[in-house]
C-alpha cells in the first residue's frame, strides 16, 4: 500500500527536480522561522472564591464601631474556563497570554454591623460595650468572573541534558468578578427596639426579599505581573511545571445596595486602593498521544488593599461621604485539568 511519507517523499523530490531548473535559481532561499515552539491550551479551574471587606465610619458616627460594617462573599463551585497560548522563539524570549472565564453559582454574603460601647448603650442593645449588633446572610445567585493575563519573558537558564527550563516574566492583568446576593436572613440582633431606624434590626430569624436582589458587588483588580517559571521533565512523557507570578494591583469596588433608598445605585460605595498578591499554579504535564499533553495540578489567585485605601459613601441626594477601609481581600483557588497542544 501506497503510504502518505512516500507520497510526501516523491513530492519533494519532485520539487527538489524544480529546483535544479535555472529560472528557479533566481528565486531566494525562504528564512528559517525564528519560533521554536507553539503551545495552545483548553483548562478548566474548579475553584472557590471568598470577597471580604470591612470599614473604619466611627470617625463620622460615635454609635459605630470598629470597623463599622464587614461583608464577605464567599462561592463554592464556580467553575472557570480557560483558553491560553505561549509562543517560544529561537532567542529564548516567550509571550504567553490566556482568557478566563466562569460563572458563580452558589455561596453566600455574610453581613455584619458593629456598635460601639457609647453605640450600644444608646440604642439600647441587649448586649453591652462594642459589639456585633446585626448579622445577616443573603444567597449568592450570581454572577461571572472573567480575566486577561498577558506576558512577555525569557528563558534565563537551561538544565543539564535538556531536563527543563527556568524562566523569567513580566507582565499585565486584569480581574473582575461580579456576585449578587438575593433574600436576607436575619441571623443575630441586638438593637430590634433602637430608637433610631438605621440601628433597628428585625428579630433573629427573619427571612425577608425572598428572590430578590439586595446586594450587587463588582470588584476589578488591574495588576502589574512578574515572576519566574519552571519545567522539569520527569522523563520523556512526564514533566513537572510550576508558575509564580507578584501582583502589584490597583483596587475599584463598587456596590449597590437595592433596598437602601438614602443611598445612590450607581453605585452605593465605592472601595479603593493598592495592594499586594499572587496568581500561581503548578501543573503535571503528561503527553497522552504525540505532541498533545494533559495537565492537572492547583492554582491560587490572591490580592490584597495594603496602601492608599478609601471607602466612600454616595446618598441619593448627590452627597457622598468618605472613611477609611480597614480590609479588602479577595481569594480564589483550586484544582485545575486541561489539554495542550505543542507544535
Amino acid at each position: 500500500m501506497f503510504s502518505l511519507r512516500r507520497l510526501m517523499c516523491a513530492v519533494c523530490a519532485c520539487l527538489a527536480g524544480f529546483g535544479a531548473l535555472p529560472a528557479a535559481a533566481e528565486v531566494a532561499p525562504a528564512q528559517s522561522s525564528s519560533i521554536a515552539r507553539v503551545d495552545i491550551g483548553l483548562s478548566e479551574w474548579f475553584s472557590q472564591g471568598e470577597t471580604v471587606w470591612s470599614h473604619n465610619a466611627s470617625g463620622l458616627d460615635a454609635n459605630l464601631g470598629n470597623p463599622s460594617s464587614k461583608l464577605k462573599y464567599k462561592d463554592t463551585g464556580t467553575n472557570v474556563t480557560e483558553i491560553s497560548g505561549r509562543v517560544q522563539l529561537k532567542n529564548k524570549i516567550f509571550f504567553r497570554g490566556a482568557f478566563g472565564y466562569g460563572s458563580i453559582g452558589g455561596g453566600r454574603l455574610t453581613d455584619d454591623d458593629f456598635l460601639s460601647a457609647q453605640g450600644a448603650a444608646a440604642q439600647g442593645a441587649t448586649v453591652s460595650g462594642e459589639h456585633r449588633f446585626s448579622r445577616t446572610f443573603s444567597d449568592i445567585g450570581g454572577d461571572n468572573l472573567w480575566y486577561l493575563n498577558g506576558d512577555i519573558g525569557a528563558t534565563t537558564f537551561t538544565f543539564p541534558e535538556n531536563k527543563g527550563t527556568l524562566g523569567m516574566f513580566v507582565g499585565l492583568q486584569y480581574w473582575r468578578e461580579r456576585h449578587v446576593a438575593n433574600g436576607v436572613t436575619q441571623a443575630e440582633c441586638t438593637t430590634a427596639s433602637s430608637p433610631n431606624q438605621d440601628f433597628r434590626c428585625s428579630p433573629a430569624g427573619t427571612v425577608g426579599f425572598r428572590n430578590q436582589t439586595v446586594i450587587t458587588n463588582t470588584s476589578t483588580w488591574v495588576s502589574g505581573r512578574f515572576g519566574g517559571e519552571v519545567e522539569y521533565r520527569v522523563d520523556k512523557r512526564i514533566s513537572i511545571e510550576a508558575k509564580i507570578a507578584m501582583l502589584l494591583s490597583y483596587l475599584n469596588n463598587e456596590d449597590v445596595h437595592h433596598l437602601r433608598t438614602d443611598l445612590a445605585q450607581d453605585p452605593s460605595f465605592r472601595m479603593t486602593g493598592l495592594g499586594l498578591g499572587t496568581n500561581s499554579d503548578i501543573n503535571l504535564r503528561i503527553r497522552i498521544w504525540d505532541r498533545l499533553y494533559l495537565t492537572g495540578g492547583y492554582r491560587v489567585f490572591w490580592n490584597r488593599v495594603l496602601v492608599g485605601d478609601q471607602w466612600k459613601l454616595y446618598g441619593s441626594d448627590g452627597s457622598s461621604t468618605t472613611a477609611s477601609l480597614n480590609q479588602f481581600q479577595t481569594l480564589r483557588h483550586g484544582p485545575t485539568i486541561g489539554l495542550t497542544y505543542s507544535f
